[in-house]
């Protein structure tokens, strides 16, 4: 059993690369998450919004991918299993591609990726023109709760010469998760018909994700387009604002939510509110009867 030892390397952007190197020099592991070496242009989840685990009972960070074990001889494959699970509430497609890696002079090994037992092509480090880093080796797509079991496997032709046994090989696999686009949302505003210059009344707002959920962020209620109140927390998908309206006039409310986490933004449809001033309408009543008085 070969000596092994772990290291966590920090990365650009907060990111991190497991590596595990082997005692003797034969082989090591290199992992960089999501992007840390190669960055596809797509949605990409962080890297929490993926689980791991050895054997799917102890779940964690990629501290829990399992490093090499044994001994790379031609003929032979040595393999890192693990499970990766998906804990968004958007499915995606889980990539795995091949990083920098290194070998010596004369050393013939091989890398591909198996998800879910289905392999990936086998991609030969010798040959430089074949093994570029970003090359996919693997994609699956994983719906939310959803896990896929990935190996990571090294190979040595059987065919390789007496050199390759004397030699070493660092791959370094990089891991992607590609969402997908964010939820659609549908916002509804509840308001009274009618209200009375400085008395509040109270609006209300709905938010619901695309199966009904309820969702977080805030909303910001408006009048005639503009703000009023400040924007409002959902709880469970709700959110209140008692407004006091000053002047006599017809308002359409709406309610603009600003999106949050897997979810898009959304506008309600308006909802109108006629406020009338009270002492207004004494005066009116007051004007009535003087005319009455000077018509007789």
């Amino acid at each position: 059993m070969l000596r092994v030892m772990t290291t966590t390397i920090s990365a650009p952007g907060s990111m991190k690369r497991l590596t595990t190197a082997f005692g003797g020099a034969i082989l090591a592991l290199f992992l960089a998450m999501f992007g840390a070496l190669v960055a596809p242009a797509a949605a990409h989840a962080e890297v929490n919004d993926l689980e791991y685990s050895a054997d799917e009972v102890t779940w964690g960070d990629t501290s829990e991918i399992p490093g090499y074990e044994g001994t790379l001889v031609p003929g032979e494959e040595i393999t890192s299993t693990f499970y990766a699970r998906n804990t968004t509430e958007r499915g995606g497609v889980l990539q795995v591609y091949l990083g920098n890696w290194t070998t010596s002079p004369e050393m013939e090994a091989y890398v591909r990726v198996e998800i879910d037992d289905e392999s990936g092509p086998r991609v030969d480090l010798t040959t430089v023109e074949e093994a570029m880093p970003g090359t996919e080796l693997n994609a699956i797509r994983v719906e939310p709760g959803q896990t896929a079991t990935v190996s990571l496997v090294v190979g040595m032709p059987i065919e390789a010469s007496n050199g390759s046994q004397d030699g070493s090989v660092t791959p370094n696999f990089s891991l992607d998760f590609e969402v997908d686009g964010a939820l659609e949302t549908t916002t509804t505003v509840t308001a009274p018909n009618t209200a009375d210059t400085d008395e509040a009344v109270n609006l209300s707002a709905e938010v619901k994700g695309p199966e009904g959920d309820a969702v977080g962020g805030t909303v910001q209620f408006k009048a005639d387009g503009n703000d009023i109140g400040a924007p409002v927390a959902l709880v469970d998908g709700k959110a209140t604002l008692d407004y006091t309206f000053t002047d006599a006039g017809d308002y359409s409310i709406t309610v603009h939510y600003s999106g949050a986490g897997d979810f898009n933004g959304s506008v309600s449809d308006s909802e109108t509110v006629s406020v009338t001033d009270p002492d207004n309408s004494g005066d009116g009543s007051s004007s009535g009867s003087l005319e009455s008085i000077f018509g007789s």
